[in-house]
């Protein structure tokens, strides 16, 4: 079995993103410990239409005017993904609020919540460790290295992945891309000879 470094891409959807970040944020309410007047009810995740931003996350928060919740509102946060490849972390640096709503008195109460700081806590909790995901598939990898992975084409590929990071990534309109460095052993067997034409 030889030695082994490759890198790979993996193309990560938005959707599924969405759907990690849902389990942090969903619920996370925004203010002060005095003042929490906002919670996070929905949210969706797509590439920001401004150029200078990588993604768009999109907030549907419910207000607190006294004891009652008013109608949710959408916020938006545009923000540049970041990418530690020491650490393996995915977060965001830069990031732009905006809000729609043609409700003077909600203009007023959102304009309390349109606070950097509120939203840095959010966007931090969002933070990913790219690595810890990956690595979280390896063990399943690794067994399915061990028995023998076939392809159509009659080759089995068998391994083991020592080690599985990532170098760098790329923000694209669907997906995320995420280069992996796999390092390892592995081997290809041949079972049998591919079908050939052949002219005599």
């Amino acid at each position: 079995m030889k030695n082994i470094r490759l890198t790979l891409p993996i193309k990560i959807p938005y959707p599924v993103l969405r759907q990690l970040l849902e389990t942090k944020l969903i619920g996370m309410e925004i203010g002060t410990n005095e003042r929490k007047r906002g919670q996070i009810s929905r949210l969706g995740l797509q590439v920001s239409p401004l150029p200078e931003y990588d993604i768009i996350l999109g907030l549907r928060v419910g207000l607190v005017r006294k004891v009652l919740w008013t109608e949710e509102v959408p916020l938006y946060l545009h923000a540049v993904l970041a990418f530690d490849p020491e650490s393996g972390r995915l977060s965001v640096g830069a990031f732009k609020i905006d809000f729609e709503t043609k409700n003077v008195v909600l203009d007023k109460a959102l304009a309390f919540l349109a606070n950097r700081i509120y939203y840095r806590k959010v966007l931090d909790k969002a933070s990913v460790n790219l690595n810890e995901m990956i690595a979280s598939k390896m063990a399943i990898l690794n067994e399915k290295l061990q028995s023998g992975i076939s392809s159509s084409q009659g080759m089995v590929f068998n391994g083991n992945m020592e080690n599985i990071s990532i170098t760098r990534i790329e923000p694209g309109q669907e997906y995320i891309v995420v280069y992996a460095r796999f390092k390892g052993g592995a081997e290809v067997t041949l079972q049998n000879l591919p079908d050939m034409d052949f002219i005599w």
